[in-house]
């Protein structure tokens, strides 16, 4: 009998022992890092798709008809202000020019001719008799001899002006970004031979929804990103129109260009538009996302002097920043869970340790 009872009493000791384990391991404390939440402004972030454009992209042409005798400048070569790029054969307009002269010269000389007999028969009135009539006949031959030279003047005038528009020249710096003629062409005028697209004064139009006109203006922070570059850009022009199609307005963004960032790239512009809200927000770490779409977070919560896990269901709002709003569910200044929040069951024992990643 009594070699019983020890046997019976040294197999029930190891399984106190072990009962005791198991209850020690069940209330280890699970290591988490927490912030607080905490109200602040609600910042839409908006994203939008845009492209880097100049301000200046212009389709050369000469202003009037003619062969085309020279090109000065090619695909690819940046011009300055000024410079001539092509030139029309200007032989004939050259010899107009030249027949033009000869006949104002000619004309001018006829004025003086009657001029000079006008004054003749003025200075002869004064001492004999010269009929009116011969005096109005003279004024009248001064006066379209004036107006013969008048007209030609004009007409020279207007050919040398076209004459210059056989010289095609840049209207600002930038770089010839292609050619639609050939030397020896004959172009009718308005013919594109150059696209020249402006090397100054970049920028990237952006075009956003109506709704957010009252909440942008000049301070609004915002970026625009390619590849893995992104720059500050500014606000430089806000258009007070909406576009009746598609009920948006224009932003036009400027900034501190890289040397890599040309006209024509793909963009992608950022800002953060502020709401006007001040609520309760946590770091988007903290959300956790079920597959029948509901959402929660994990707050400690200190019962009996040991930190606990408890979930919360929260309804979420915007996210900006690294932070998402919570509508309701989360309180300002609650315990929540960013990290080890993955496996967490209500109740469980916590150790904690404040994040440093959410200043």
């Amino acid at each position: 009998m009594m070699a019983s009872w020890f046997r019976q009493s040294v197999f029930l000791i190891p399984l106190v022992f072990i009962s005791a384990v198991i209850s020690d391991q069940a209330r280890a404390q699970t290591p988490v890092e927490y912030v607080e939440a905490k109200k602040q402004p609600i910042i839409n972030s908006v994203d939008l798709p845009t492209t880097l454009s100049a301000l200046n992209n212009s389709q050369l042409s000469f202003a009037v008809e003619g062969k085309l005798l020279s090109l000065n400048k090619d695909i690819g070569d940046r011009v300055s202000k000024g410079d001539l790029l092509a030139r029309l054969d200007a032989r004939q307009i050259n010899s107009t020019i030249e027949s033009l002269q000869a006949q104002v010269d000619s004309a001018k000389a006829s004025l003086a001719d009657e001029k000079q007999q006008l004054s003749e028969l003025e200075e002869l009135a004064e001492t004999d008799f010269v009929p009116t009539s011969d005096l109005r006949r003279s004024r009248t031959r001064v006066q379209v001899a004036q107006a013969q030279l008048a007209e030609t003047k004009a007409l020279l005038n207007e050919t040398e002006v076209n004459q210059n528009y056989h010289q095609l020249t840049a209207p600002f710096d930038g770089v010839i970004a292609s050619r639609t003629a050939d030397l020896g062409e004959w172009l009718s005028a308005d013919q594109i031979v150059f696209q020249l697209v402006g090397s100054d004064n970049q920028h990237a139009d952006v075009f956003l929804s109506q709704s957010y006109y009252s909440s942008i203006n000049s301070d609004t922070q915002a970026s625009l990103s390619y590849k893995d570059t992104t720059i500050d850009a500014r606000l430089s022009r806000i258009v007070p129109f909406v576009d009746g199609n598609d009920r948006s307005f224009q932003v036009r963004l400027t900034g501190d260009y890289p040397d890599n960032w040309i006209v024509g790239i793909p963009l992608e512009a950022s800002f953060e538009i502020d709401t006007g809200r001040v609520q309760a927000s946590v770091p988007q770490d903290a959300v956790v996302r079920y597959s029948d779409g509901r959402t929660s977070v994990w707050i400690a919560v200190n019962e009996n002097g040991e930190w606990q896990a408890k979930e919360l269901s929260v309804e979420l709002g915007l996210r900006f920043n690294g932070y998402v709003e919570v509508e309701s569910g989360v309180s300002e200044g609650e315990r929540v869970i960013v990290r080890g929040n993955e496996a967490l069951t209500d109740g469980q024992a916590l150790k904690l340790t404040e994040s440093a990643d959410y200043d």
